[in-house]
């Protein structure tokens, strides 16, 4: 079997053909040919595509791709220009990347999945790359991959905050209990934050909100009580909060003249929502 024909197994990139191979050091260069005779627009949602090239060629493009063994690789490819009559000439869309990214749409997918396993440190180790660009390909690949109908249909929610290094940073969270999926989140955990779920859920399904369970702070309910988002909807304190206040309730033991420790705190009445 021939280098090239093992690569394009290897490889498995879309729409193109590998047509060389150079080894540098402990670098692969893999040089691949696109297969189809259309130019693309490169930008997302365009679609428009020609047969006619603009006058000029541009350089040699490279990205990166996943590794194969110790070694880096790295696809090149000569690509062509074309005119689009909204975005003026461009350079033309490849299939297996994203526009004006060095990454294959595989290795930022690889990226972006251990990072949800692992912290940034390794996740730069194991791959290999700089620590902003874990955050970059993260954004990237969580952009393409959002449901644009997540917030459709909603009926019963939840929202807490998440806190990282040592509690100086704070997301706040929202899921769906129908689906347990996490669909929103933002920075903070005040009622500003929770504000900007329900401007991203929008007059028309804030509404159909019939059930929200938060934990027994302030500031989620003031933001849920505003006229334009989920007046309408019960509030359900989140059952750990609510037994953590009740142990902390006093209680008297018959004939104990001095109650424990743990219930010398003030009584917390609980108010329905």
């Amino acid at each position: 079997m021939r280098a090239t024909t093992a690569f394009n197994t290897l490889l498995d990139l879309e729409g193109v053909t590998v047509v060389g191979i150079r080894r540098r050091f402990d670098e692969l260069k893999v040089a691949v040919r696109l297969r189809r005779k259309r130019l693309v627009c490169p930008i997302e949602g365009c679609g428009y595509s020609t047969r006619a090239r603009f006058d000029t060629r541009p350089g040699e493009s490279w990205w990166r791709s996943l590794d194969l063994g110790p070694w880096k690789v790295t696809v090149t490819a000569q690509l062509r220009r074309l005119d689009c009559p909204d975005h003026g000439v461009l350079v033309e869309q490849v299939p297996f990347a994203r526009h004006r990214v060095r990454f294959t749409r595989d290795f930022e997918d690889l990226v972006a999945w251990c990072a949800s396993k692992m912290d940034k440190t390794a996740v730069t180790r194991l791959l290999r790359i700089a620590w902003p660009t874990v955050g970059a390909i993260v954004d990237r690949v969580v952009a393409d991959g959002l449901d644009p109908d997540r917030l459709d249909g909603l009926v019963a929610i939840g929202a807490d905050e998440i806190s990282w290094k040592k509690h100086h940073n704070y997301l706040t969270v929202v899921v769906d209990h129908a689906s347990g999926d996490v669909i929103w989140t933002g920075e903070g955990k005040d009622t500003a934050a929770l504000d900007a779920f329900f401007a991203a859920l929008g007059p028309e399904r804030a509404p159909k909100l019939e059930a929200i369970s938060l934990d027994m702070g302030k500031a989620y309910p003031k933001s849920v009580a505003k006229k334009d988002h989920a007046p309408q909807a019960e509030i359900c304190w989140d059952p750990f909060h609510v037994v953590a206040v009740r142990r902390e309730a006093p209680f008297v033991r018959v004939g104990c003249k001095d109650p424990p420790p743990l219930c010398r705190s003030r009584p917390v009445k609980l108010e329905a929502a």
